[in-house]
């Protein structure tokens, strides 16, 4: 019976479908097979054609089908859709982002923080449109986070550290942001550069919190810095904490020796032994390995890792010879007993360079103790060593031997120096300078060029050889040595004074001048430059800057000379007598055996009216010193103002005066009598350079007009009314 369902309109009862065809068929129609019905009714055939036969050619792959044009058209893309304009700004903040640390990384910071900024301008504005159009759940997290991070490392890169705090507060707080609590190491670095080391000790220690245990190279590096802020502190121990838990862990040499610095801070000296033995076991990569360098050396001049492997091993050598030289005091009683210790310490280790450079300072000590026999024998014992270590060592060798005034055998080791290597700068500058004393300038100055085209910026070569021309009188050579220099060492006081003398010795008063106020100013307690700045501008009439310098030079060293007879002439000349005196009876004090500073302070006396003060002076000069005819001619002018008899000075400057005449008149009968205006001459044309200090002598100046035989009654004879030029007192 049939299936109908109640309420359907349609009747399924005589309803008859034949079976579908089967893949077998007889050629009756009739359905063969397992499955086939024995009373069903034959299925006509469609076709009488074997399958896969056909008039048209075979086309397997399919080809013209699909060269065939589609019968339907593809749907077109929304490129105005608001996803597609989402993204798009999207893929422009991160080009920003990208644009901007290109730029932090070639240095360019301000173009970086700009580019930074853009960013988050566009990213805060992509943020609102998606909130407005309620897209709020696809705003982009990472993107927010990534543009508000960048924004606070250009921040801190151009030195806007309040700025970059705030931006990275702002990742932190957000509970949203992965791993924002990592941050906090970056705000610990900005404290400490700010010098806020208890906050940022707190802010390593928060970020260290949240830090797993399995990232351990993130979390001793933050140890490291902890122990860097405590040490900032001065809190020593708290610091060695900290940097004995990285050494355990993951020990490197910088650990290692900010380790030994606390402990040299604490004087433990067993403690620094046994850092120095740990720090020796440090391992190098590579340092081990065996390495053919003759053999080798254009492969491994364009090897990368091994050029990166010798550079981690020059810095911890340079760690390792650092640590030993500041421990060496202090680990035992005596310097040179610290050094046989870590020669024995890196004996047992594997760091043969260190060894000899440990041995080289072994040499300076004895040298600091003034043992230069024994620093010489512990750098002889380098020539069996390594070749280059042997010239380091005779270059050595030659500048003890220099000092200690021996050229001879300095000139010969600075040649063994050389024979080991003929570019070595500083052995060339050795010879040159045994050259120098032996007066053979040239051949010092070809010396010094070629230690200079070894080593174009060796100081000590352009310095000599500057110094060289200088006494050749080649200045202009001299000069340009020095400006080369200058750019070396800018700001040198050594290189401005030469340029200021050299400049003087061409008579170039006003570029001197300049230079030496140059140097005033990195040196502006130095009596001698106040000295030299106070003769030229005198020498160029501005009496004002002469007195300025001369007074700052007297304030610097109060025992100055030349600044004190400048400066009481200068206030004789100004009729101030009494600051005269001052100047004057401290030259007294300083030259107690010159006559000539109390005849001028007696005068001084006399010409502020102080007679009594006057007169006790002179006698006083006429007990120590008889024979002085100026001292008498102003006891008598004296005596006669004051009423007082005055017949035994009078007698003996009558005396006196015909001994000079006699000595005049036997001059004249040999034609002589110029030998001393000669001397005087070549006296006054000396440079100031040369003599510096020159000084006048009354008592040899003979008078130049006969004596009358009535006492002159003006103060003629008064040293205060000649004309003060230089043949009386340097200027």
């Amino acid at each position: 019976m049939a299936f109908n369902p109640a309420g359907s309109q349609y009747d399924f009862n005589n309803v008859r479908q034949p079976a579908p065809p089967t893949a077998m068929q007889s050629r009756s129609g009739r359905p063969v097979g397992t499955a086939a019905r024995q009373n069903a009714e034959a299925r006509p055939l469609t076709s009488n054609r074997a399958a896969k036969f056909s008039s048209k050619p075979v086309d397997p792959m399919n080809q013209t089908a699909s060269m065939k044009a589609p019968t339907f058209e593809l749907q077109k893309k929304v490129e105005n859709g608001p996803d597609e304009i989402y993204k798009k700004t999207e893929r422009e903040i991160n080009n920003l982002i990208e644009e901007s640390t290109f730029a932090a990384a070639r240095g360019a910071t301000q173009e970086a923080l700009e580019k930074a900024k853009d960013a988050a301008t566009k990213e805060k504005g992509l943020r609102k449109q998606k909130e407005t159009a309620g897209f709020a759940d696809s705003i982009n997290l990472d993107l927010t986070q990534c543009v508000t991070f960048n924004l606070g490392v250009q921040y801190q890169n151009c030195g806007l550290y309040t700025d970059a705090l705030n931006q990275y507060t702002a990742i932190v707080k957000n509970k949203a942001f992965q791993n924002a609590s990592r941050l906090r190491v970056n705000m610990g670095n900005i404290y400490f550069l700010q010098k806020n080391y208890s906050v940022a000790i707190k802010m390593y220690r928060m970020a260290l919190d949240t830090i797993p245990k399995t990232f351990k190279d993130m979390r001793f590096r933050i140890l490291k810095n902890i122990g860097n802020a405590f040490v900032k502190l001065g809190q020593f121990q708290d610091a060695i904490t900290s940097f004995e838990s990285v050494m355990e862990g993951s020990p490197d040499f910088q650990t290692a020796f900010n380790l030994l610095v606390c402990l040299y801070a604490l004087g433990d000296r067993e403690r620094m032994k046994k850092c120095f033995a740990a720090m020796l076991a440090i391992e190098i990569p590579g340092f081990t390995e065996d390495v053919d360098v003759k053999g080798t050396e254009a492969v491994l001049r364009s090897d990368t890792l091994q050029e990166e492997m010798k550079d981690r091993q020059r810095e911890a050598f340079k760690y390792i010879v650092d640590a030993a030289k500041l421990i060496a005091p202090a680990i035992e009683s005596d310097i040179i007993t610290g050094y046989e210790w870590l020669l024995a310490t890196i004996k047992a280790s594997n760091y043969p360079a260190v060894e000899s450079e440990i041995e080289i300072c072994k040499a300076m000590s004895y040298l600091a103790k003034r043992d230069v026999e024994r620093a010489i024998e512990t750098l002889k014992s380098f020539e069996q060593k390594d070749k280059q270590l042997m010239a380091r060592a005779a270059t050595n060798i030659s500048s003890l031997y220099f000092l200690e005034n021996d050229f001879k055998n300095a000139e010969k080791y600075a040649e063994v120096a050389l024979a080991y290597d003929r570019y070595n700068a500083k052995a060339l500058v050795n010879k040159g300078n045994c050259l120098y004393m032996k007066n053979e300038f040239l051949r010092a100055k070809e010396q010094y060029l070629e230690a200079i085209g070894v080593e174009a910026d060796c100081v000590e070569a352009l310095y000599n050889l500057a110094f060289v021309n200088k006494k050749i009188n080649a200045f202009i050579e001299a000069l340009q040595a020095l400006e080369k220099l200058q750019t070396i060492v800018p700001g040198s006081p050594e290189v401005i004074y030469q340029i200021a003398s050299i400049h003087e010795m061409m008579s170039n008063t006003k570029q001197a001048i300049k230079w030496y106020q140059i140097l005033l100013s990195k040196v502006p307690s130095d009596p001698t430059i106040c000295t030299r700045l106070g003769f030229w501008s005198s020498r160029e009439d501005d009496e004002t800057q002469a007195l300025h310098y001369y007074s700052e030079a007297y304030r610097f060293l109060p025992s100055n000379m030349e600044a004190i007879s400048w400066l009481g002439i200068y206030y004789v000349k100004a009729e101030l007598y009494e600051k005269a005196a001052h100047f004057f009876e401290r030259a007294a004090q300083i030259q107690p055996k010159e006559i000539k500073w109390r005849l001028m302070v007696a005068s001084c006396y006399r010409r502020m009216g102080a007679f009594q003060k006057s007169l006790k002076l002179y006698e006083e000069i006429y007990q120590e010193a008889p024979e002085n005819i100026e001292c008498l001619r102003f006891l008598v002018q004296l005596c006669k103002e004051m009423g007082l008899k005055y017949d035994h000075y009078s007698a003996q400057l009558r005396k006196l005066e015909r001994a000079i005449e006699a000595e005049q008149a036997r001059f004249a009968e040999y034609g002589g009598g110029n030998e001393f205006d000669e001397q005087q001459q070549q006296d006054d044309q000396q440079s100031p350079e040369e003599s510096p200090n020159v000084q006048f002598d009354i008592q040899r100046k003979p008078p130049q007009k006969k004596i009358a035989s009535k006492p002159k009654q003006q103060d003629d004879d008064e040293w205060a009314n000649q004309d003060l030029g230089d043949d009386l007192l340097p200027m």
